[in-house]
């Protein structure tokens, strides 16, 4: 298991670094066309279909059974069957049971399941519940069934005085208010026909999964985050991807929804277990959740070098948030006011660190030094979600209460059930709009997310669990997908990548991308399987010692080896034969550690002795000693492993091609032509543009977008567009000078378009044209330095340099061209092309001694015809200028820059639009910019820490200390009014006379549960009489009749 898990870690940094065929997005024509925009048509298409294919194949019963099946009755008792007789009572038959089907079970009269993704068989019924349905199953005994006919008969004959005012209005308006099924007995459930039960859950994250990679399919850009107003994007104008930010702000609810599943499985797990007791939160437990949440994506961003997988530290923090709030003082988590005074303590500590300004009382510059990169990423986004685990917790603790309201409604006259729940969910339901209509349609997001983000999953749990049949019925493809979608999230970060999909099939995306689905799948199945399996080897949970030993042993062999990893890095001595030494000698080592440990088990355990006492062949057990300690045996497993290793690695030497450098590709494209009723809906729905064009004409119609060429020696360098987001993410906090002339300045306008100013280079651009210029988005800047001539450059350059001596600041980027104009200017006389070399050799110089990285922009194509005036047309001809390219590549100024953008390679096929010969209109400028996008890559790896402290508020002021007290507020509500949706069902007294609100069905909801846990608290009374409601008799009288007392005397008693 621990080689195919490296196998499955190599797969993956072959994936990522060695991709099939580089990028998939750059194969698919309608991404080109939509600039890969998310469209939001083929990701609701493909998330309907799915999910509506699930439903139709898949929609089942949770307890397994035929859906066609007549649905047992829910309580041992049956309901009764009512006939009316001449005396005016009620004839009563007890229904029997199919043999062989499953009893409902589930914690008594009142209790809830506590049927989760950790826990879904805690419930178990007391010893009368099993003795009862037993008896229950042998009903042609017709005196019992007399005796149980006239308990019921007893209790209908009871009338309550009081009447609702719904039945009073019904009455009044001649509606049908039947008195006998006004009443009816309460449904008991199992655990996983309850509220948001184990299957439910599964169901949920597998919906979460298939929406992932939909939407990462479709471009949605799931991992951006605007980490404050300030920082980004810097345009305002909602015309532009104007529906696009719905979709990345729907994201961030679904980590919500994990999170706060998260808070309610795991709470679930501590306050409903049987035990209840240490084992339950023991360390090993502790350290195998712990390993089964982080072991994957501690290996994955080892073997990748990208630390990326940060909802998995975030899960980590809300599961060890969880078990220290039940492990602390859990002596009182079971007593009904103390326990929730600790949870209003959390609520109050979650209050103080996320929504107060603690930057003043404490120094903040721990994240402020270490903001860039992860750490930043980390607070960023566990702030959007620090009350999500919270309330997955609130809930999971009233959980018993609410389904007690549930199935208490629905014993009720059917308009009293539909008025209530119907109440309760105009409201969830308005919340929702309002939600929708509101903060959800916000760029600034992430300010109103915290504190409001609960409400969709509040209100997609009651409308998911608002009656019976919706509570025992499940998807089952989603609830199977769900089993693995934390390894579902770890691997389509390798799957769909900012660079786009892995590639299988050229050509054919949607293809492409069921392959990758199907395969994607299918590895987090079996990532799934390993990681359980190595769990139960390495981290024994039943084995409190082994599991820490083990522990720290792995914890230990790690560190060392990525400490030789940095040391081996460090010295420039990382080699193919270096690391596959490392890997044979370590493998062997583990190896013989793992068969070590093995045999020590087995000699420990007393498995060898019965093995040599229960053999009655002598010879055999001899046999049984010598293959043990046989030295083939040893190391043939080490050979064959090493020998495994050696053919691989020969097999990849000989048939990987020698790969180019990306510098010397970047360049090679060209222009394609695309349809453009491949976009018709998105034009339609963000642009209200109908009827645009023919569908006949489509075929005539060119639209040219800049495509790479498909190249198997560059696949590694994975270019493709990069769109506004990510060119201002990648350079925020950074200074770029470009210095040239106008073809540079086009240059210059197409990066402020890229970063949000969509007017530069427009027609009310006032910016003028020969002239110096400098506009800055946030904290990054760009500057233009006018300078048409080579002798020009070589100046603006030793003055830039001369600036940055004096400022302690070098631009992080320098991008330079020219070249045209002296073809103009300075080749009149016979001596001007000799002086013109010395220029250029000085310019090459001076490109050296730039200290930033250097990018170097050859002339453009030569419209010769659409030059305006004769003497241009005779020396600034494409002939001329070419020469002049040429003149500049053997003089070294090419090889004195980190790359060279080849002006000819994007403007040559369409020369003929350019307007006056030299410039060129924007979109084919933007591809120029493009180029030096994903040049940027290698150029410029990772932003510095210290640029990017300057525009990184201070931690804690991304709370909002007003709506973090209405959380507290809100929490007050759901802990002690005791509801799970924070007061919202206590709307549903309103209709009825019964007993319906939650904090009064706590002791009974909790009386069973209680038992079960052999729990007492001194201040619960628990009611007997109500807690039997499930039968319509006395559980004390039940437990009498089955412990022996006669069944006639019992009729006796009762008709007495």
């Amino acid at each position: 298991q621990i080689s195919l898990f490296g196998l499955v870690l190599f797969l993956i940094y072959l994936i990522d670094n060695h991709p099939p065929h580089g990028a998939a997005r750059s194969q698919s024509t309608y991404e080109i066309l939509t600039e890969s925009e998310f469209d939001e048509d083929q990701f609701l298409f493909w998330l309907i279909i799915v999910v509506g294919y699930g439903f139709i194949v898949s929609w089942q019963r949770n307890d397994g059974r035929p859906k066609q099946e007549r649905r047992s009755l829910p309580t041992p008792l049956m309901r009764a069957v009512s006939k009316p007789t001449v005396a005016g009572r009620s004839e009563h038959t007890i229904r029997r049971r199919k043999p062989g089907s499953d009893p409902r079970r589930g914690f008594g009269s009142a209790s809830a399941s506590v049927g989760t993704s950790v826990i879904s068989g805690a419930s178990s019924e007391s010893d009368i519940e099993k003795r009862l349905e037993d008896v229950l199953l042998e009903d042609d005994d017709t005196s019992f069934n007399n005796v149980l006919g006239s308990i019921n008969g007893d209790k209908a004959n009871k009338k309550d005085d009081t009447v609702s005012w719904l039945e009073q209005g019904s009455i009044f308006l001649g509606l049908d208010y039947d008195e006998n099924t006004r009443i009816r007995a309460i449904q008991e459930v199992k655990p996983d026909d309850d509220i948001l039960s184990r299957h439910q859950t599964l169901e949920w994250k597998g919906f979460l999964s298939i929406a992932l990679l939909i939407y990462h399919f479709n471009n949605g850009g799931i991992h951006r985050i605007s980490l404050n107003n300030e920082g980004g994007p810097y345009s305002e104008d909602e015309s532009i991807g104007s529906r696009a930010h719905i979709y990345e702000n729907l994201t961030k609810c679904a980590m919500t929804s994990y999170l706060f599943l998260t808070g309610y499985g795991h709470t679930t797990y501590f306050y409903y277990h049987p035990a209840n007791s240490y084992d339950s939160y023991r360390l090993s437990r502790v350290l195998t959740i712990l390993f089964r949440i982080n072991c994957s994506a501690a290996f994955l961003s080892l073997v990748t070098g990208k630390a990326e997988y940060t909802a998995c530290f975030i899960v980590t923090y809300c599961f060890l948030l969880v078990w220290l709030t039940m492990r602390v003082q859990r002596a009182i988590n079971y007593d009904k006011y103390l326990f929730r005074l600790k949870l209003f303590g959390l609520a109050s500590f979650i209050f103080i660190v996320w929504d107060c300004d603690l930057s003043k009382a404490f120094n903040s510059s721990i994240v402020q030094k270490n903001s860039f990169g992860s750490v930043w990423e980390l607070y960023c986004i566990s702030h959007l979600h620090h009350w999500a685990a919270f309330c997955g917790m609130v809930f999971a603790i009233n959980l018993p209460i609410a389904s007690l309201q549930m199935r208490k409604l629905e014993s009720l006259h059917i308009l009293t059930n539909f008025m209530a729940k119907g109440a309760v969910f105009i409201v969830l339901g308005a919340a929702l709009v309002v939600w929708i209509v509101g903060p959800l349609q916000m760029r600034n997001y992430n300010v109103s997310h915290p504190y409001f983000g609960i409400i969709p999953v509040l209100a997609y749990i009651y409308m998911r669990n608002i009656c019976g049949a919706m509570r025992e019925q499940h998807i089952g493809m989603l609830s199977s997908i769900g089993k693995y979608s934390l390894e579902i999230y770890l691997l389509h970060h390798h799957a769909f990548t900012d660079d786009g999909c892995v590639l299988f099939i050229p050509g054919y995306p949607r293809c492409n991308f069921a392959l990758v689905s199907v395969v994607l799948l299918l590895a987090a199945r079996m990532l799934h399987n390993i990681s359980k399996i190595l769990q139960k080897m390495l981290i024994p949970e039943n084995e409190e010692k082994k599991c820490v030993q083990h522990a720290t042993s792995i914890t230990t062999g790690v560190a060392i080896l990525y400490t030789l990893a940095r040391v081996l890095d460090s010295a420039d001595m990382v080699s193919v034969g270096t690391i596959s030494t490392i890997t044979i000698v370590c493998g062997i080592l583990i190896f013989q550690s793992v068969v070590d440990m093995m045999w020590a088990d087995y000699r420990g355990s007393g498995l060898s002795t019965q093995y040599r006492s229960s053999s009655d062949d002598q010879t055999l057990s001899t046999e049984h000693d010598t293959v043990k300690e046989s030295s083939a045996v040893k190391i043939s497993p080490p050979l064959i492993g090493t020998l495994f290793f050696l053919l691989a690695w020969c097999i990849w030497t000989f048939s990987s091609n020698p790969l180019q450098p990306c510098g010397v590709t970047a360049n090679d494209g060209h222009w394609i032509p695309v349809n453009p009723c491949l976009a018709r809906g998105k034009f339609v729905r963000d642009f209200q543009a109908a009827n645009y064009i023919s569908p006949n004409d489509c075929s005539e119609a060119i639209h040219l977008e800049w495509s790479w060429l498909e190249n198997p020696q560059h696949k590694h360098c994975r270019y493709r567009y990069r769109d506004d987001m990510e060119v201002q993410q990648k350079l925020r906090g950074r200074k770029v000078v470009l210095i040239g002339d106008s073809s540079v300045r086009s240059l210059f306008l197409s990066f402020c378009r890229f970063m949000g100013d969509h007017n530069a280079g427009g027609y009310e651009d006032t910016t003028p044209s020969h002239s110096d210029a400098v506009k800055s988005f946030g904290y990054t800047t760009f500057e233009y330095k006018w300078a048409p001539l080579s002798i020009d450059i070589v100046t603006k350059l030793k003055a830039l340099k001369n600036s940055g001596y004096a400022s302690n600041r070098q631009p992080d980027l320098v991008i330079a061209g020219g070249g045209a104009w002296d073809k103009l200017h300075l080749s009149v006389t016979d001596e001007d092309p000799k002086s013109q070399r010395d220029t250029v050799f000085k310019l090459a110089k001076s490109l050296r001694a730039v200290g930033s990285p250097m990018i170097w922009f050859t002339p453009p194509a030569i419209n010769t015809k659409a030059l305006n005036s004769d003497e241009k047309r005779k020396q600034m001809s494409e002939e001329n200028i070419e020469e002049m390219r040429q003149m500049y590549d053997e003089l070294g100024v090419t090889s004195s820059v980190n790359f060279v953008l080849d002006g000819p390679s994007f403007t040559r096929e369409r020369v003929s639009e350019s307007f006056d010969g030299v410039h060129f209109p924007p979109p084919i400028m933007d591809a120029g910019t493009q180029i030096i996008f994903n040049a940027l890559d290698w150029l410029m790896p990772t932003a510095s820490s210290a640029d990017m402290d300057l525009y990184l508020p201070k931690p804690g002021s991304l709370g909002i200390p007003y709506l973090g007290l209405m959380m507290i507020c809100v929490a007050l509500i759901g802990l002690f009014f005791f509801d799970c949706y924070f007061g919202v069902s206590y709307l549903a007294q309103m209709f009825t006379n019964e007993t319906l609100s939650p904090g009064e069905l706590y002791d009974t909801a909790f009386a069973d549960i209680f038992k079960r846990l052999k729990i007492s608290p001194s201040h619960e009374k628990v009611q007997a009489k109500e807690t039997s409601s499930y039968y319509g008799a006395d559980k004390q009288e039940m437990g009498e009749l089955l412990g022996g007392r006669s069944r006639p005397s019992l009729s006796r008693r009762r008709l007495s």
